[in-house]
């Protein structure tokens, strides 16, 4: 973070953000005189939202690269995240997100130093107060999930500052606690911003985090808590296919998310890139397809999780491309006429045969473009990845699709929002604190609440989850059918890596299901030269370097 000195400049030129507040800095005055009145100091409310942007716009590797429901794509250049064999201190990977967070950090620093001076309604500055600091903390935990204990940063930077000694994990987790709970009682409703749903459901997420982290189960009892607040009596009600169509944003079960919009972006560019990161290339522009970065594969595994009765698994992958990739939403096209490119069959439990593929076609007859490909499912993981760098070897995650950028080919187009907090993962981390509790009943009623959902079974009956939790042997087992679940229901969401570690699973999933890290052996991709496993991303090497105090490396990355 060049020691996180960041002799911070606020040129708050960030693209208007119409969703939180609009921008009007000018220049000629000084800081002081311009953040005291409430135009300018609303700048530096939007600057602390748009934060989120820089942060989420673009792959975000640390919190779901390495894990058993993605893994690597063609070329080898993200290896070191994905595989860990080559994870050391100076990954540029990891050195991004830990840059990204702190520099959010100090720039909501900067929206709190102002707070005081801030010529605005008295109730009005004291919910930004609030929200700022959640957004403080909400970074602070990011980056506890990855690094274990951090620099806790409270001050606003003006000039360089060159010890910065890490806070004990205790410490961390006090404070991010102490800062959302004290930012609760003074945060409104509104779904666009910080609010008290948004809270309660990290706060549950902290305080489960730190349960399996401390080893405290009284911990447990407050994520549960934290999160019966969340959920507020509701249910699980949207069909998936809706609750993810690019026309119902910020719905009923969303909590926060990284608003975007067509409006808010300054250019084609500045959008994000969630709609490209799961799956293979789709061709170039001249196909019409969206802009595919080719990063992370969905597993054979991440298949394999998904049943034949699960409707989830038809709305979370596009298993027929027609003629141009987004006529899928296109409602004034007949599907039952219009070409097909590609088509992903499946049957379950068996090989897509022949027999299948001709009855297929004689019920498409018309439909199959010149140029068609037709990838069947293989059973056989050996043969999925046979052809994984292949462009549309695989099919792609759709849940993200931004149909309203359709005509521009780019990398980072997208301006669906990025949800990082919805209810089914409310209810989930209800059922993980019940496990850490060991009581699997609970936890069971309550991922069943999800599976529950309208429409998820595809014969109209109940979906059953591939093991029962209530059932299980022990911690352990639980928590590997609780995992399993969490993967068919967040697929491509930003929670995957977090989820692992916290668990104390990650080591295991990867050597259960991830075939890149089974090829190369668990032991050999986790071991670092320490002797010492690699569960914890290492701390940045510039950060130790550029630090007068002494910074103690993670576990797996000291040299012998």
């Amino acid at each position: 973070m060049k020691r996180i000195l960041i002799y911070v400049v606020l040129t708050l030129s960030l693209s208007g953000c119409k969703k939180f507040l609009e921008e009007d800095n000018k220049g000629g005055i000084t800081n002081e005189e311009f953040y005291r009145t409430e135009a300018g100091y609303e700048t530096l409310i939007t600057a602390s939202y748009s934060s989120l942007r820089e942060t989420f716009r673009l792959t975000p590797w640390l919190l779901v690269a390495g894990t058993d429901m993605y893994q690597r794509a063609r070329g080898t250049g993200d290896r070191s995240i994905q595989e860990y064999e080559q994870l050391y201190p100076t990954d540029s990977y990891v050195k991004d997100y830990y840059q990204l967070c702190y520099r959010a950090i100090q720039t909501v620093n900067m929206a709190i130093f102002y707070n005081d001076i801030a010529e605005i309604d008295a109730d009005k500055k004291a919910t930004y107060l609030a929200e700022l600091r959640f957004l403080r903390a909400f970074y602070h935990f990011l980056l506890v999930e990855q690094f274990g204990g951090i620099f806790i940063n409270t001050e606003a930077t003006f000039e360089p500052r060159l010890n910065m000694p890490r806070n004990t994990l205790e410490e961390c987790y006090a404070f991010v606690i102490g800062e959302m709970e004290a930012a609760l009682p003074a945060v409104g409703t509104a779904k666009a911003r910080v609010n008290k749903t948004a809270i309660n459901h990290y706060l549950a997420k902290v305080y489960l985090t730190r349960a399996w982290d401390l080893k405290q189960a009284g911990d447990f009892e407050q994520a549960k808590s934290y999160a019966l607040d969340a959920i507020n009596g509701k249910t699980i009600t949207i069909p998936f296919e809706q609750l993810w169509s690019p026309y119902n944003e910020n719905n009923d079960e969303v909590i926060f998310a990284v608003q975007y919009d067509l409006e808010s972006i300054a250019s084609t560019t500045d959008g994000n890139n969630q709609q490209g990161i799961f799956g293979p290339y789709l061709g170039g522009a001249e196909l019409n397809h969206k802009y595919m970065s080719a990063q992370l594969y969905p597993s054979w595994n991440l298949h394999m999780f998904y049943g034949e009765n699960d409707a989830r698994y038809d709305a979370t992958f596009m298993l027929t491309i027609y003629d141009q990739y987004f006529d899928y939403y296109d409602e004034s096209k007949d599907k039952s006429s219009i070409l097909i490119r590609a088509y992903y069959p499946r049957v379950w439990g068996r090989e897509y045969t022949s027999v299948d593929s001709l009855a297929w076609a004689n019920q498409h007859q018309g439909q199959i473009a010149s140029n068609f490909r037709y990838y069947p499912f293989k059973y056989d993981e050996e043969a999925y990845r046979a052809f994984y760098d292949a462009d549309m070897s695989t099919p792609v995650i759709k849940k993200f699709d931004s149909p309203q950028t359709r005509t521009i080919f780019q990398q980072t187009a997208s301006v669906r929002d990025i949800v990082l907090a919805r209810l089914a993962e409310t209810y989930f981390l209800y059922a993980e604190a019940c496990i850490g509790l060991n009581d699997f009943a609970s936890a069971a009623t309550y991922v069943q609440a999800v599976l529950d959902r309208p429409g998820n079974a595809k014969d109209g009956g109940r979906l059953s989850p591939n093991i029962d939790i209530a059932t299980a042997a022990g911690q352990s087992q639980a928590l590997d059918a609780y995992l399993i679940e969490s993967a068919k229901e967040f697929a491509g969401e930003y929670l995957r890596w977090p989820e692992l570690r916290r668990t104390g699973k990650l080591k295991e999933f990867c050597a259960k299901y991830n075939y890149d890290i089974k090829r190369i052996g668990v032991d050999r991709a986790f071991r670092g030269p320490d002797g010492q496993d690699k569960i914890l991303r290492p701390i940045p090497q510039d950060a130790i370097d550029l630090n007068e105090a002494e910074i103690q490396q993670n576990p797996g990355y000291e040299a012998r």
